[in-house]
């Protein structure tokens, strides 16, 4: 707790743990009112964005105090929503779609908040033999009958990676929004009338695409007591056809859509993947069987 002891003095509160086992993130009243306290990126573009979000009528946080410089990092405080953790049901399902449609259909116009630029990566050789290398220490400690399996599948997948995937994604010209990047169960509370989005601090403007792939992969990382695993093509249904509900996706969308899954997978799937075996997450026997889930998940009944 002394780490973050600057934190708890500027904004009032009782010094406590994290409420978060990935990141820091604090409960406490800040002038009368309940917050969560918690870093955030690209302080004022974020605040503007969440502020337009809200100003057009969607469920999100907005800061109630900060941002405020402490160290290396900007923390602000956002109000504390009651409500309750996802379930898993398909009413929950639809609303987190339908959530995630208004989302993009909100942050597609020409003039961005300023949210900070998605940045396209720019691997080599080394790295690429680092994930490969990752992969194949998580699965000899944790799953090593899946071993063999996994790493003939992903190997020349990430070997391919810049030549390929990339910038077939890249150089399409894909429509962009401002996106939360981080859309998952865990960052939503459902209260009132629907879900409300808690977390927005990962956001950036990339392709929209990519902000949905992302969801589809990881909605159920790190949720507590939730599915162990991808959605399920009845979820992924009711899901996708909610987001459709608001947003038109162009031809070149569609088409690029399993690039897009497989991107994501390349890029964020396998970073999650490798990083649960340095943070015990493959100890956790719901978290690892989630993890085993993405790393064999058929992408084709992810249709769209």
């Amino acid at each position: 707790m002394t780490e973050y002891a600057d934190v708890f003095l500027r904004f009032g509160i009782e010094p406590q743990d994290s409420l978060y086992a990935y990141a820091p993130v604090f409960r406490g009243v800040v002038d009368g009112v309940p917050v969560a306290v918690k870093r955030t990126h690209a302080a004022e573009e974020m605040g503007r964005w969440v502020r337009h979000l809200a100003g057009a009528g969607l469920p999100v946080v907005t800061p109630v105090a900060g941002p405020h410089r402490i160290g290396d990092d900007d923390w602000v405080a956002y109000p504390w929503i009651d409500g309750r953790a996802y379930d898993g049901s398909p009413s929950d399902v639809r609303a987190a779609g339908d959530l995630l449609g208004r989302l993009h259909a909100a942050g597609d116009a020409a003039d961005s908040t300023g949210l900070p630029d998605f940045e396209w990566p720019d691997h080599d050789e080394e790295s690429v033999a680092e994930d490969v290398t990752g992969l194949d220490k998580v699965l000899a400690a944790h799953r090593p009958d899946l071993r063999d399996e996994v790493l003939a599948r992903f190997t020349p997948l990430l070997g391919s990676f810049m030549t390929t995937t990339l910038p077939a994604i890249r150089d399409a010209a894909l429509p962009v929004a401002d996106a939360s990047m981080d859309y998952k169960a865990v960052n939503l509370v459902y209260a009132g009338t629907g879900p409300v989005l808690v977390d927005p601090d990962n956001g950036e403007r990339l392709p929209r695409l990519l902000d949905l792939a992302l969801a589809v992969l990881l909605f159920h990382n790190d949720l507590v007591g939730g599915p162990a695993r991808l959605f399920d093509e009845k979820e992924w249904t009711a899901f996708r056809d909610a987001y459709l509900a608001h947003v038109s996706l162009t031809d070149t969308e569609r088409e690029l859509w399993p690039t897009a899954l497989v991107y994501m997978l390349l890029e964020w799937g396998v970073w999650t993947v490798v990083n649960g075996g340095e943070v015990g997450d493959w100890d956790d026997p719901r978290q690892a069987a989630f993890l085993t889930d993405l790393l064999t998940a058929d992408l084709t009944r992810y249709v769209l």
